[in-house]
Parts: structure tokens; sequence; C-alpha cells
């Protein structure tokens, strides 16, 4: 399996390179040998093999990725083979979840995006608790991970790891602080990317939009300007 995965590696690197020639990589050195929760934005259909190129690691990371990727011809196969991890987001897939935190006691690393879905342009939600709970389950480290937003052809691609931390351990969780713990997650990431939307993160539970033709602060790629919420069951 190990060489064909770095025989994929190598085709997605060529590939992208077409699309996106410049690829910085900051604080790899940071990622622990062992298993960690690698928590990652998310913007983009080619994330996972942008933080897999980053990694440049023999062995790939195990992924949790929406089960209607599984039904795409070719590429659901080549996923099942990688041991992609597959979860039914509209029935509350427990399965996947308990799959994920077995991988990280195994001593393998997980890659979750924290938003839960692609978040980008004017898009926001607020961040999803499987990675903290994964991390507090497992007695795993969360590596938090800011990959570039909005990318356009030919832009460069920032991927930039930080610093690995580990969870409170104590029992008795509830859902509100496991909630706090994802939200400052995911505040540590845009921060990773010198993005300001960091500062509004925990505000609301809806979508939160963003308006304005400036451009954030950093290397996230976001529209600037003034913040706007949609509310809670907006969908865009």
């Amino acid at each position: 399996m190990t060489f064909w995965y770095r025989l994929c590696w190598w085709i997605c690197r060529i590939g992208l390179f077409f699309w996106h020639p410049v690829f910085h990589v900051v604080g790899r050195e940071l990622v622990p040998a062992g298993k960690a929760v690698l928590s990652v934005n998310h913007s983009g259909c080619a994330d996972a093999i942008w933080l897999l190129l980053a990694l440049d690691a023999p062995q790939m990371s195990r992924i949790i990725a929406k089960k209607e990727l599984r039904k795409v011809p070719v590429v659901g196969w080549v996923m099942a083979k990688f041991r992609i991890i597959f979860v039914d987001r509209k029935a509350h897939d427990g399965t996947a979840y308990h799959e994920g935190v077995q991988a990280l006691k195994d001593g393998e690393q997980m890659m979750v995006f924290v938003e839960g879905t692609r978040c980008n342009k004017n898009k926001h939600v607020r961040a999803k608790t499987g990675a903290v709970r994964m991390a507090v389950e497992a007695d795993a480290p969360l590596v938090p991970v800011f990959i570039t937003r909005n990318k356009t052809p030919w832009c460069p691609v920032n991927v930039i790891f930080g610093q690995p931390y580990e969870m409170p351990k104590r029992d008795g969780w509830t859902h509100d602080e496991y909630q706090q713990q994802a939200d400052e997650l995911l505040r540590r990431i845009y921060r990773l990317g010198g993005d300001s939307y960091a500062d509004h993160i925990g505000e609301d539970g809806g979508v939160l939009l963003r308006r304005g033709t400036g451009r954030a602060h950093g290397g996230g790629g976001c529209p600037g300007g003034r913040l706007r919420y949609a509310g809670q069951y907006h969908t865009q």
C-alpha cells in the first residue's frame, strides 16, 4: 500500500502543480510522529490532498469524508482502498466517529475538517466538536492546520501547521464545554493564516457571511469588510 500511496502522492503533486505551482509548507516539524488529530479548515475539494502533500509522510493519515464521495466512479473506489472513513452527515453517524477514535488509539493520525463542510468566499459555520471529542477520548494531541482559502488558479497555496496541544484530562465534559473547545481550536486555525475572522469565531450558531471588497489580514485569502449573520438555518 505504501508504494501505491507514494505513486498517488506524486501524481497529485504533479497534477496540482499546473494549477498552483507555488506551494509553501510551514511548521511540518511540529507534527507528532504518533497519534494526533490534524484539525484543518476546509475551503476546497482538494484540501485533503494539499495536507497529505504537505505532510510528505510514508503512510497516509486516516481521513473522514462524506459518504457521497464513495459513489463517485473511480474516486470512491480509490478512497475505500486507502481506508477513508465515510460518514453519513445527515444521520449523525456514530460509526465513523468510533472508527476514528480507534484509529487514534492504534497510533494513527486522523485528519478532521473542523467546520464539517467547505467554507470558502463569504461562508463560515460554527465549529463542529468531533475533533475535540476524538482527542479527549483517544488522549491524542490536537494539531491546528491552516490551508489557504479561496484558492484561484496559479495562486500560491500555504499549509501552516500550528503547535500541538493537549486537551484537559477530566471526566464529565458537557456539550457546551466541547463547543467552547471546538471554537478555540478553529480560532487557532484561522489565526495561523492571519485571518481576522478568528476574532468572530463562536459569536453565533448559524452561518456567518462576510461582505466587502477588501481582503483580510494575512494569508487567508478571505474577503474582508463587515460581518453579518445569516441565522441559524441559513444554507449556502
